[in-house]
C-alpha cells in the first residue's frame, strides 16, 4: 500500500491564530511540532495497516514546517516552493492507493472556519474551476483526480470537514477542532485529536478501491476573484488573462495541472528571488 498525504497547518488541533502560521510568530515553533506530531500519527497508523511507503507534502507557508529529522524511513517528504502542483506535488510520481488531506481549513468564501482562506488570504478572494468554487481541499482533490488518486480522508476543523465532504461525498473524516470563528476554536487535546485521526485513517484505508477520484476534465476555465482591483488590472496585461470585472480575472487552462501552474505562478511570483 502506497499513500499520499498533503498536510497543512491551519486545521491542526491547537492552531487558532495567525501567530502560529509563520516563522517568528507566537506559537509558530509549537505549531510546527503539533503539525509534525499529527502527520506522524497518520503515517504510523498507515504503517500499522500495511503501508509500504508514505509520501508527505509539507503544504503550508514556506513548505518547511514539518520536522524532517523526525520522519521514519518509509516516509518521503516534499518540501519548499515553488512547485507546479502546489499542495499536491509528488502525487504525480508512481501509483498511489489514495490521498489524505490533513490539517486543512475551509475555503475563503465559507461562512465559517478558523483561518479560512484559499491559497492566499491576502491575495485571493475566490477560486473557481469551470464555474465551481473550490477550496484548497477541492483543488487538491482535483489534482489528485487528474492522476487517478482519490482523496480518502479530510482532517481539520468541523467547517473544513463538512465543506470537503459536501464536495467529495462520504469520505473518511477526523474533526480535530470546532470552529467558533476566524480566530477561535474549541480544540481537542492532542491525545484526543490523535485518536480521532487514527480512527479516520483506519476508515480511510477501508475505502481503498471504493472511493472515486474527483476529476475535472479539461479544458479548465480558471476564474480568480482577487482582493484588490490593481492586481486584477495588472494581470490583464498578460495576453492569456481576461479581466472579467474590477476584481476578477479568467485564465483558460488545458487541464487542472495547467491551472495549478498558473495559480502557483501568481502566489509565488511576489516572493521569487534571483
Amino acid at each position: 500500500m502506497r499513500i499520499y498525504i498533503s498536510a497543512d497547518i491551519e486545521g491542526v488541533a491547537g492552531v487558532v491564530s495567525r501567530g502560529a502560521l509563520s516563522p517568528g510568530g507566537f506559537e509558530y515553533e509549537r505549531a510546527c511540532d503539533w503539525m509534525t506530531d499529527t502527520v506522524l500519527v497518520a503515517c504510523e497508523t498507515l504503517r500499522e495497516l500495511g503501508a509500504d511507503e508514505v509520501v508527505v507534502s509539507d503544504s503550508h507557508g514556506n513548505g518547511q514546517n514539518i520536522r524532517y529529522a523526525r520522519m521514519p524511513d518509509y516516509v518521503s517528504l516534499v518540501r519548499s516552493w515553488p512547485r507546479p502542483l502546489g499542495m499536491m506535488q509528488g502525487v504525480e510520481v508512481g501509483a498511489y492507493d489514495g490521498a489524505l488531506l490533513i490539517g486543512y481549513h475551509a475555503g475563503a468564501t465559507s461562512l465559517g472556519g478558523t483561518l479560512a482562506h484559499t491559497m492566499s488570504g491576502e491575495f485571493f478572494h475566490e477560486v473557481r474551476f469551470n464555474g465551481q468554487v473550490l477550496s484548497e481541499a477541492g483543488i487538491s482533490a482535483a489534482l489528485g483526480g487528474h492522476y487517478g488518486v482519490p482523496v480518502l480522508l479530510i482532517a481539520g476543523d468541523d467547517v473544513a470537514v463538512a465543506e470537503t465532504r459536501g464536495l467529495l461525498g462520504d469520505i473518511a473524516a477526523a474533526t480535530l477542532k470546532t470552529s467558533y470563528g476566524f480566530l477561535s476554536a474549541l480544540t481537542a487535546a492532542p491525545g484526543v485529536a490523535h485518536q480521532r485521526l487514527r480512527e479516520g485513517v483506519r476508515e480511510a484505508v477501508g475505502l481503498i478501491g471504493r472511493a472515486a477520484p474527483f476529476v475535472i476534465a479539461g479544458p479548465v476555465d480558471l476564474q480568480i476573484r482577487l482582493r484588490t482591483r490593481f492586481v486584477a488590472e495588472w494581470l490583464s496585461y498578460l495576453p492569456q488573462v481576461e479581466q472579467r470585472d474590477a476584481f476578477t480575472v479568467g485564465y483558460r487552462a488545458a487541464d487542472v495541472v495547467a491551472a495549478s501552474r498558473f495559480l502557483q505562478f501568481l502566489t509565488n511570483a511576489r516572493t521569487a528571488v534571483g
